[in-house]
This record gives structure tokens, sequence and C-alpha cells, in this order.
């Protein structure tokens, strides 16, 4: 079984990359998934991340507020690692039980996909992994694309700024895919990939 990192910064293609590795059979764990129920009601880690950032950041529902979390977390690079402080240990857990029981299954998947955001501020995960790819792309283009989904730009500029940077990305990883072009172009370069590494490696 092949396990291939995905990372890259918000805006920079991680979701379309999983979305096409599934499509030509990985199979693909995204850790924001994992880390949902660790923060909704009754997760063990809404009490600690309450009392680090404030009560205000649980929702009515008893869960933690993502909105309000964000605002929180992302006012300074401290306060982004403390946050990777408490949930990267429990996330990196679930993820581990999650590849140990794909392993177990009568037919292992030959491919696995762990979209990893913030790998380089997480490097726990490495020893997950059989392999990094980092998405590429330019802070700009990050940032329309993200605005054109409704979000507000100085909010993904604050999130980036608190972030690794690509060259950070780069360093890390076995392979590179640029995204600043067209879907069609990325997908091309992805499937590219998945030919002549993935797919090789994982058979």
């Amino acid at each position: 079984m092949f396990v291939l990192g995905v990372t890259g910064g918000i805006g920079s293609g991680k979701s379309a990359a999983a979305r096409l590795f599934r499509s030509l059979g990985a199979v693909v764990i995204d850790l924001d998934d994992l880390a949902k129920p660790l923060l909704a009601k009754g997760g063990p880690l809404v009490e600690a991340v309450a009392a680090a950032f404030g009560s205000g950041i649980v929702a009515r529902d008893g869960g933690v507020d993502p909105r309000a979390l964000a605002a929180r977390a992302f006012a300074s690079a401290g306060d982004a690692r403390r946050l990777d402080a408490l949930v990267h240990p429990a996330v990196f857990a679930a993820c581990a039980g999650a590849l140990d029981a794909l392993v177990q299954l009568p037919e292992p998947p030959e491919v696995v996909v762990i979209d990893i955001p913030l790998l380089v501020e997480a490097p726990m995960f490495f020893d997950l992994l059989d392999a990094v790819l980092a998405i590429s792309a330019d802070e700009d283009t990050r940032v329309s694309r993200l605005v054109a989904n409704g979000w507000d730009a100085s909010d993904v500029r604050a999130r980036i700024a608190v972030q690794a940077s690509d060259v950070e990305r780069r360093d890390i990883a076995e392979y590179v895919v640029e995204n600043d072009g067209t879907l069609e172009q990325f997908e091309s370069d992805l499937r590219v990939l998945w030919e002549r590494v993935v797919e090789t490696r994982g058979a």
C-alpha cells in the first residue's frame, strides 16, 4: 500500500487533487474530516480548545464554532501553533488508526492519499507517508479563488500569513505540481503524476 501525502496552502487545490485521485482509484483520507468529530459536541478536544482560546469559540450546540475558532487561532502565528499543538496529535492518532484499518482489509487499497494541509507544521505525519506531493500556487491566485467562493480576502491572507510557505513545502516534497493555470491543466499534470509515479509504486 503506497501512502501519498498531499500538502499545500489554503486555496492551492488540495481538494481538487484529492477528488481526482479518488476518481482514479485512490482511497482518500481528509484530515479535516477526521478533525470534525474531535471538535464536535462531546468531542475530546472541545474542552481543551475552549480553555486555550476562550469559551466564546463554543457554539450553542456544544461543539467548537469553526469561524469563531479561526478568528482566534489565525490572529497570530503563535495562536496557530497553540491550536496545532492541541489538534495535531489527536488527528494523527485517528489517521494512523484509519490506515491500520485499511491494511487489515482482505484487499488493502494500492494507493492511499492523505490530504494534509499543514504537513510542514506537523512533521509527525511523515511517519505515515511513503512520499509527499506539494501543490504550489501564487498567493494572489489562491486569494482570488477563495474570494470567488465567498471568502473574505483579508481572512484568506491572514491564514496564509501563519501557514508555511510554498518554499518550505517544496523542501519536504518528493513531487511538486504547480496550480496557477486552469483546472484542466492542473488535472492533466496530476494525471501525469499518477501514471508515472503513484500508479507504478502502488502496484
